[in-house]
């Protein structure tokens, strides 16, 4: 430690330099003081800088890392990359290479012959965002230029097909028009199957002649998905199926003419003579209680297309507005689907024979009187079409209640469930099924932490069970992985596996005997940006909320935080809420919140209370026909014990926010809490009126809104109506006008609703924008940090 040094008064130095009647020796006694006070000096300065070096050195070691930017969340430091590649055989995989060329790449070799370039980055295709698919043989590659993004998955796209032998380019037209809705190569050869203009076409191979399947008038969709079941059934726009000799097409028709249309407004760009008026896009969107589309399934042998099957769902089931949910070829001849009524609590699977003598069974039926069903995943078949797996809940006895998990069934009528796994978790996706090996690959949640994710396999034979991803950690960290996912080649002798968290995410690939092949991806940017950024102190806690419920919580805190309660810190609460979603989770998570965090000091958390998945369905069907009741309650009561269990934690200063379900959670939560635990909220694409939003998500969790089914579930979830709850509360309100999802009429409505009972509130419009807002991000961040301000400031109310 250094001490300050103390120099002679003044006056002691001027009585020695002016007193003349001294000594003649004094002249060299004060040389002498100045002398030693100047070598003084000079190892004071010297000793003062070398422990400044040393501190300055060890202070580094805590203060030298950044704070985490605005700017780095909003242009994309945060985001870990992932595994990139497709399999296209038992060791052949394409993916983008990090010079932007499309590669075609044998992991099985270890050479550089094992690399071959498919489309370089200089190329005119690739200047345009595009997606690739090689046929079943590998002769051909097959580029879609996308043109335009009609909804989530679906896209107007310009095809060209490239011989790789001949490098030959093929513009892919029918008949003359090259903006296509899909190209979707057979799984055998080369022969392609094409949607324009919502009618199906079929080529026996790039260069043949086009042949016209469907003659149906607008809005009859065939072969591609309508907006609702492309958003909320298949999560695709892919609505055909080849038999897997490729010589038979199934396909499905929505036909939506008594669908009523959404009329959407667009714009468009300021002081241009084309935005002169709006244009208006028409979309048939049902919203809940009104006209569904009528869904037909239909197969064709492709060698006479002339003679197109209409395979009927069961006739229980036909009058109630089904919903086709899975589309499936068990063998050559024989299709399955699964058929649920129009509020998804009942279902058939359903086989249909494909041969002359043409007739249907039914495989299974399944009901949950408690809840709804999620059969939105086609059955997997062994290869002789005589049994297959699915996902469905699973009663585990002693009052456990249903957990889902993988059932193994003969195609036999109505045969015996045989369950694969069992337990106190939940499978959230098979991964393949091998057969040379009897082995069912999966992911699932741990019994012990719904928030963690592994890799597993069971034996068809026998049931055992085997952990694949359990141990593994990254070469620079000591963290186990305890968030996994896979990806397995055709024949499974290689696989993709994905540790997602929580330390910084890599991808390998490694062969059947789980030997490492590659380090595919070790997100070495992220880890280098990561070393330089002062991170938030990630804190998991979890609270009982009912009998049959455990909520799950995640607080981001300042990396420095006082544990004391000498300092207080505001919160922010981020919720989503939705039903069968969770926000907890081990997955390596750098977010706006982790912003706030580290940069701000703001306490940023996330709750999964009741309703949530992963926790079997006790828990999640707990507010089945009674949206924006339990959900809303656990983020309220969870919140009020946070407090009470943190001391560090400003109950003066509390917010909430969500987007979509989450910004409807957010609005209920700040209007129907009892006691002002939150301060201020924010809203981002609400529903405000379950009425108003589409048919097939609504009627799964709410049923009907009539006054024989549920009207009155529907009424008291209407947020329209809680408008009291937000006099004297800050509320930001934001929509944009463009969303086809939660259209901006929620917002509206709500809007209209609280200035006509002089509530005063914030709102944000954005004009032309989608439901995630993607072009206005900067904006939109800027706009909700200036909101916090005023919430957490010390003036208000």
């Amino acid at each position: 430690m250094l001490f300050p040094l103390k120099f002679p008064c003044k006056e002691i130095w001027k009585d020695l330099l002016s007193n003349k009647s001294k000594f003649k020796t004094s002249r060299w006694i004060i040389g002498a003081i100045i002398l030693l006070l100047v070598i003084a000096l000079v190892i004071a300065a010297l000793v003062l800088l070398q422990n400044t070096e040393q501190n300055e050195a060890v202070s580094a070691a805590f203060t030298n890392k950044k704070s985490l930017t605005l700017e780095d969340f909003l242009y994309g430091k945060f985001y870990a990359q992932g595994f990139n590649g497709s399999w296209t055989s038992g060791s052949q995989l394409t993916y983008i290479d990090a010079n932007n060329n499309l590669v075609l790449r044998d992991v099985g070799q270890e050479t550089n012959v094992s690399t071959k370039i498919l489309l370089n980055n200089s190329d005119p295709l690739v200047a345009k965002p595009y997606i690739h698919e090689l046929s079943a043989d590998g002769k051909y590659l097959l580029i879609a230029q996308i043109q335009s993004q009609l909804y989530r998955y679906s896209r107007i796209s310009r095809y060209t097909i490239i011989n790789l032998e001949t490098q030959q380019r093929i513009p892919l037209t029918i008949e003359g028009n090259a903006d296509l809705l899909l190209v979707v190569w057979a799984p055998v050869g080369y022969g392609l199957a094409a949607v324009y203009k919502n009618n199906l076409y079929y080529k026996e191979s790039p260069l043949s002649q086009e042949i016209r399947i469907t003659h149906d008038p607008e809005f009859v969709y065939n072969g591609v998905a309508d907006w609702v079941y492309e958003e909320e059934v298949l999560s695709s726009n892919v609505a055909l199926w080849f038999s897997p000799n490729g010589k038979k097409l199934a396909f499905a028709k929505f036909d939506d003419r008594l669908v009523a249309l959404m009329l959407i407004p667009f714009f468009g760009e300021p002081g241009t003579s084309l935005s002169q008026y709006p244009r208006i896009n028409p979309v048939k969107y049902p919203k809940a209680g009104t006209p569904n589309p009528i869904v037909s399934l239909h197969a064709v042998d492709l060698g006479d297309l002339t003679n197109i099957k209409i395979l009927e769902p069961p006739g229980d089931l036909a009058a109630q507005q089904p919903i086709l949910s899975a589309v499936q070829w068990s063998t050559n001849d024989s299709l399955a689907a699964i058929w649920l009524n129009r509020v998804q609590n009942e279902s058939s699977f359903i086989s249909y024979n494909m041969n002359p003598l043409y007739k249907s069974y039914i495989l299974k039926n399944l009901a949950e009187p408690a809840g709804w069903l999620e059969l939105f995943t086609p059955m997997k078949f062994n290869k002789n079409g005589s049994q297959y797996i699915i996902i469905i809940s699973h009663d585990q006895g002693r009052d456990i209640g249903k957990y889902r998990h993988i059932m193994l069934m003969n195609t036999s009528v109505n045969a015996r469930v045989d369950p694969l796994t069992k337990g106190k978790f939940v499978v959230t996706k098979i991964l393949g099924w091998d057969e040379v090996d009897d082995l069912v690959y999966y992911e699932a949640n741990t019994e012990e932490d719904p928030a963690v994710q592994h890799v597993y396999s069971v034996s068809t034979k026998t049931k055992q069970v085997k952990c694949i991803s359990c141990g593994v950690r990254g070469s620079n960290s000591s963290k186990e992985c305890l968030f996994n996912s896979a990806e397995f080649s055709k024949d499974f002798s290689h696989y993709s596996l994905t540790c997602g968290g929580p330390d910084i995410p890599f991808v390998s690939i490694l062969s059947k005997d789980k030997e490492e092949v590659i380090r595919w991806e070790s997100n070495a940017e992220l880890r280098k940006f990561i070393k330089s950024r002062d991170l938030p102190v990630v804190q998991r806690l979890q609270f009982n909320v009912s009998d049959e419920c455990t909520a799950q919580v995640t607080l981001q805190l300042p990396r420095n935080y006082d544990s004391s309660g000498n300092v207080k810190y505001p919160l922010l609460i981020n919720v989503y809420a939705g039903p069968d979603s969770s926000q907890v989770s081990e997955e390596f998570t750098l977010n706006w919140g982790s912003y706030l965090a580290s940069n701000r000091s703001v306490i940023y958390g996330v709750i999964d209370g009741r309703g949530s998945a992963l926790k079997g369905d006790k828990c999640l069907f707990s507010g089945y026909r009674n949206l924006g009741t339990v959900e809303v309650e656990d983020q309220i009561l969870v919140t009020k014990k946070l407090l009470d269990t943190l001391p560090f934690i400003d109950k003066s200063k509390i917010a909430i926010w969500g987007w979509s379900y989450g910004g409807y959670a957010a609005g209920m939560v700040l209007a129907t809490q009892k006691d002002d635990v939150f301060k201020c909220g924010i809203s981002v694409a609400p529903v405000t009126d379950w009425a108003l939003y589409d048919s097939i998500y609504t009627e799964r969790f709410m049923g009907l809104p009539s006054i024989g089914d549920n009207l009155k579930g529907y009424l008291n979830a209407q947020l329209l109506t809680k408008y009291e709850g937000l006099r004297n509360k800050l509320y930001f309100l934001i929509h944009g006008t463009y969303d086809d999802n939660v259209h901006y009429q929620q917002s509206l409505l709500w809007a209209k609703v609280l200035e006509q009972q002089d509530i005063f509130f914030r709102q944000m419009t954005y004009t032309d924008q989608v439901h995630d807002l993607g072009s206005v991000r900067p904006h939109l961040y800027h706009s909700l940090e200036n909101f916090l301000e005023e919430c957490f400031s010390e003036n208000y109310p």
